[in-house]
């Protein structure tokens, strides 16, 4: 009787693993959904290889060339509008802190490379894809990374500083600026890329006229975001 209710009981004890298991990894994908997790974008990053192919170390070559891929792009060449500095689709829309915050996500499929928003100044690019400060406010746009990432640049222009924000996670963390202080930018000209998906952020003056809506697909160098 001893051996049965002890049986009994590592069972009980192996099913409530397993529940909490696939309960846990249900709930992951969910959150996340319809956007790839960061634990499998690492994953099929950094470690997908030619089936066959034990010995490779390397990623294979095609998947990079597509995930990689940097299209020309048809930019808008009316004056006083503002184009999206990434594919994706607008996560959020709204003020804070005194400036116009859009949010966009990448998926796992868009393109992963950045654009100039409008012409400018690059007065600064700060925080070299290292973790985010301890104590630093990261805004509720990157409460779902796992230890942040970001690179933000800031760009002085007619309608004063506006600043755009290239956030990953610690699955991610890789995140490359192609311009540097002191550069004189154009629109649609390439900023920078991020490494799988994640969030770019667009802060604007207040006074610009935002024209996109939360859920809206975008293309980074072409859509227009907001008037001036």
């Amino acid at each position: 009787m001893t051996e049965r209710r002890a049986s009994r009981f590592y069972l009980r004890v192996v099913q409530f693993v397993l529940f909490v298991t696939v309960t846990f990894a249900i709930g992951y994908l969910v959150y996340y959904f319809p956007n790839t997790p960061p634990l499998l974008r690492h994953f099929a990053v950094k470690h997908r290889i030619p089936l066959g192919d034990k010995e490779a170390k390397k990623p294979d070559e095609r998947f990079l060339t597509w995930f990689n891929r940097d299209p020309e792009r048809m930019i808008p060449q009316e004056p006083n509008v503002i184009v999206s500095p990434a594919d994706g689709f607008v996560a959020a829309v709204g003020p804070r802190d005194g400036k116009q915050h859009i949010l966009i996500e990448m998926r796992y499929t868009d393109v992963h490379l950045q654009r100039v928003p409008l012409d400018g100044l690059v007065v600064a690019v700060e925080g070299e894809g290292k973790p985010l400060p301890k104590g630093m406010t990261i805004g509720d746009y990157t409460l779902e990374k796992l230890a942040p990432y970001q690179k933000w640049t800031v760009l002085r222009t007619e309608i004063g500083d506006v600043v755009v924000r290239q956030i990953t996670s610690l699955f991610a963390n890789r995140i490359e600026v192609f311009v540097k202080e002191g550069d004189q930018v154009k629109r649609g000209q390439r900023l920078g890329r991020v490494l799988a998906g994640s969030n770019v952020v667009i802060e604007l003056p207040v006074n610009v006229h935002v024209l996109v809506k939360t859920g809206q697909d975008v293309v980074g160098g072409e859509t227009v975001i907001a008037r001036c």
